[in-house]
C-alpha cells in the first residue's frame, strides 16, 4: 500500500515548474525526464461511471504540444527533485530504498490544490500513482485561503494614549471591523467532481485584563465614539477596580471562530482561536479634600 504524505515546504512554487512538454502517460501515469517527471490524472464522477464532466483548458503540458486529453479536468503533478530522508524514515512507510524510490510530487490545475506537497513510495519499475485529494485537505486549503485574522484590537481610551485608563471609569473593547477580523466569511475549493465550502463565524472574543480578570464578549464589541464619554459599553467593557503590576495592563484578545463546511459526502465542524495583544495604562486619580483644615 502506497504511503503518503502532506509536507508544507518552504520554497516549493508553482513558478519552478518545469517548461518541457511531457508526453501523456495516461490516467496515474508518469513520465519522466532526468530528474523531474509530469503525471497526468483523470477524474471522472464516481456516480456516474463512464462519464465525465467538461474538460478544463489550460496550459499544461498536453495542451503546449498540442493534444489534450478528453473527459474529466486533469491535474498535473510535477516530480520535484529533492533528497529523500534515510531509510527507516516513517515517510519510507515500511520500504526499503532498495525497493523503490521517494518521489515528491506537486500537483496543479484543473482546479486541484495548488503547489500542493505530496510524497509519495514508487515501487522499482511501477508508474507513480497520484494519491487523491479528500475532502479534508480540500477545507484546509478553503480555510488558509480565508487569511482568518486576530482581533485588531481597539480601545478606549487608546492603548497609545498617555494616561490610559482610569480607575473606576470604564474601558470600551472591540476590533476594527474587516471581513478576516468579524466575518463571516467563506471560500471554497475544488479538485475533480469534488468541491468543499468552508464557512468561518466569529462566535466571540475572550478579552484577558491584565490584571488577572477576563472578559467575554460575543461578537466584535461596539466602537466608541466622544458622545458616549463616561458611559459603559453595551456589549464590550471593562472597569479597572485597582492598579496592575508596572501601571500597565497586558491585554490579550483571542478570536473564536467557527468553521463548518460541507462536500465530497462529508462534513465537519472545528474551531480555531486566534490572539492579538495590546498594552494598556492603568492611573489612579486621587483627590485632596481640604473642606475644614481652614
Amino acid at each position: 500500500m502506497l504511503k503518503e504524505s502532506c509536507l508544507l515546504a518552504a520554497g516549493l512554487v508553482t513558478a519552478a515548474l518545469p517548461a518541457v512538454a511531457y508526453g501523456q502517460a495516461g490516467p496515474g501515469g508518469c513520465q519522466s525526464a532526468g530528474t523531474r517527471g509530469m503525471c497526468w490524472v483523470e477524474a471522472t464522477d464516481p456516480g456516474r461511471p463512464g462519464t465525465a464532466g467538461s474538460p478544463q483548458h489550460g496550459s499544461g503540458p498536453a495542451e503546449q504540444a498540442g493534444g489534450r486529453a478528453s473527459g474529466a479536468p486533469q491535474f498535473a503533478c510535477v516530480d520535484q527533485p529533492w533528497t529523500p530522508p534515510p531509510a527507516g524514515d516513517p515517510l519510507w512507510g515500511g520500504h526499503s530504498p532498495s525497493q523503490g524510490s521517494l518521489k515528491l510530487l506537486i500537483c496543479q490545475g484543473g482546479g486541484a490544490l495548488q503547489g500542493w506537497p505530496r510524497v509519495v513510495f514508487a515501487p522499482n519499475g511501477q508508474p507513480v500513482v497520484v494519491p487523491q485529494v479528500s475532502p479534508a485537505e480540500l477545507a484546509e486549503q478553503a480555510i488558509s485561503a480565508m487569511g482568518l485574522s486576530a482581533p485588531d484590537i481597539r480601545l478606549a481610551p487608546p492603548a497609545g494614549s498617555p494616561h490610559g485608563a482610569t480607575i473606576g471609569f470604564p474601558v470600551w473593547m472591540w476590533t476594527a471591523r474587516r471581513e478576516a477580523t468579524v466575518g463571516p466569511i467563506t471560500r471554497t475549493a475544488s479538485a475533480g467532481s469534488i468541491t468543499v465550502t468552508a464557512t468561518a463565524t466569529l462566535a466571540k472574543i475572550d478579552w484577558s485584563m491584565g490584571d488577572g480578570a477576563s472578559v467575554n464578549c460575543v461578537g466584535p464589541g461596539t466602537e466608541f465614539s466622544d458622545g458616549l464619554a463616561g458611559q459603559q459599553s453595551p456589549t464590550c467593557g471593562y472597569v479597572y477596580r485597582g492598579l496592575v503590576a508596572g501601571g500597565v495592563a497586558a491585554i490579550n484578545a483571542t478570536s473564536r471562530w467557527e468553521i463548518r463546511w460541507p462536500g465530497g459526502g462529508q462534513s465537519a465542524f472545528r474551531t480555531m482561536a486566534l490572539t492579538s495583544s495590546a498594552r494598556l495604562p492603568v492611573r489612579e486619580i486621587r483627590t485632596l479634600n481640604t473642606r475644614g483644615l481652614r
